[in-house]
């Protein structure tokens, strides 16, 4: 009798354990038809979202009179980016296109939101290596991309090429 009840119990954990672990298993979505734009890969919708382009400034800053060190930097209008994403151990995005994508955290100052890119001088300049990111294949046609490092809550921007796509982290 006691071996019934106990089987009975592994069948009804079974039958309630079905559909949950379902729901983190859902099937991943196409892989995007837009060339060198960043989507975001909603999991937990089995979705791809379009991440925010806003536009963006230039600007220099250093090189005073004792130095001829410039930092080129992005700088955007707002606090905040208007795509949020939840914090998670992994946020990643998909995108379809050659050139590798780089990763920046903003910093937030006033009511706009910037991040140095390039260092350098009137003849050279390097970039600024932005937050480490690992890139992998996507299904059979792209390419998806996630930090090394959980991100932080903060504003953050994607970098393809001169478009910035934006988003924050809740």
């Amino acid at each position: 009798m006691s071996a019934m009840k106990t089987a009975g119990f592994f069948i009804f954990v079974i039958i309630l354990a079905v559909p949950l672990i379902a729901q983190d298993f859902q099937p991943l979505p196409a892989p995007p038809k837009v060339i060198g734009v960043p989507f975001y890969l909603d999991s937990s919708a089995g979705e791809l979202k379009k991440l925010a382009n806003e536009p963006y400034k230039e600007h220099a800053s250093g090189g005073g009179p004792f130095s001829t060190t410039i930092t080129r930097n992005v700088q955007m209008e707002g606090k905040t980016s208007a795509f949020r994403i939840p914090s998670h151990n992994k946020i990643v995005f998909v995108y379809d296109a050659t050139t590798l994508p780089r990763l920046y955290k903003f910093t937030v100052k006033g009511s706009k939101r910037e991040f140095p890119y390039e260092k350098g001088n009137v003849r050279n300049s390097t970039p600024i290596d932005g937050i480490t990111v690992s890139v992998s294949r996507y299904k059979e046609t792209a390419l998806q991309f996630s930090s090394d490092q959980p991100l932080e809550p903060g504003e953050y921007a994607i970098v393809f090429g001169d478009h910035i796509y934006t988003f924050g982290v809740d």
